[in-house]
């Protein structure tokens, strides 16, 4: 990577630490608001997350469509059945919605499949073991988002019960997705995508913490 990338990469990191600090600020204070945001942030850190994936081909496009359409419709069938994920309901946070899901959950899919799958992509170990690894740091992503979704009004699980059957659902697509990623057979290393993960993932720890040892209504 060539110095005028790593100043760039250098700018991206710390605009995103600014944006989750005065994000945990905004949750904490102004928490209606700043959830409304959410797919904002979204949409700006999945920007900055395939600006840095080299070289841009129609194999990222063909993921990034498969993938983002395959999440969204994974949750709409989710949300009408329950028979994937365990019975839930979407709040406001994440913007409109069709039949109850909102489109840019697909987008979510597509962000932590890519940065769980580059995070893991230099192991020298087969694409199955791999796959494995990705979807379990997939889930535990999520873990630390369901504890937080109902205070952020992203979404809701019936009787506050969040089910095994989720997180087993999630590990179950989140492997099949980084091994569609192993297969597309990326040439690339993206080193924003282990900053991206680490950084949403405290950013919920954080919140987590806040919100359980003060339980700010």
């Amino acid at each position: 990577m060539d110095i005028k990338k790593l100043d760039q990469l250098a700018y991206a990191k710390l605009f995103l630490i600014i944006i989750y600090l005065v994000g945990i600020l905004g949750m904490v204070y102004y928490r209606t608001i700043f959830s409304s945001l959410t797919p904002f942030n979204l949409i700006a850190a999945a920007a900055l997350l395939f600006y840095f994936h080299k070289p841009k081909d129609k194999t990222l496009f063909q993921f990034i469509v498969f993938v983002g359409c395959a999440g969204f419709a994974i949750e709409l069938y989710g949300v009408q059945t329950g028979k994937l994920f365990g019975y839930y309901q979407y709040g406001q946070s994440l913007g409109w919605k069709i039949n109850g899901t909102p489109p840019i959950i697909g987008l979510n899919w597509v962000v932590l499949t890519y940065c769980t799958a580059m995070m893991v992509h230099s192991i020298r170990l087969s694409i199955y073991l791999k796959s494995l690894i990705a979807a379990l740091l997939m889930v535990i992503f999520d873990y630390f988002i369901e504890l937080y979704a109902a205070h952020a009004d992203f979404w809701y699980w019936q009787n506050d019960q969040i089910p095994l059957q989720n997180f087993v659902a999630w590990f179950i697509f989140g492997f099949f997705f980084n091994l569609l990623f192993f297969n597309f057979k990326f040439e690339t290393k993206n080193p924003f995508a282990f900053f991206l993960y680490s950084i949403q993932l405290l950013f919920f720890i954080i919140l987590n913490l806040h919100y359980h040892f003060f339980h700010v209504a």
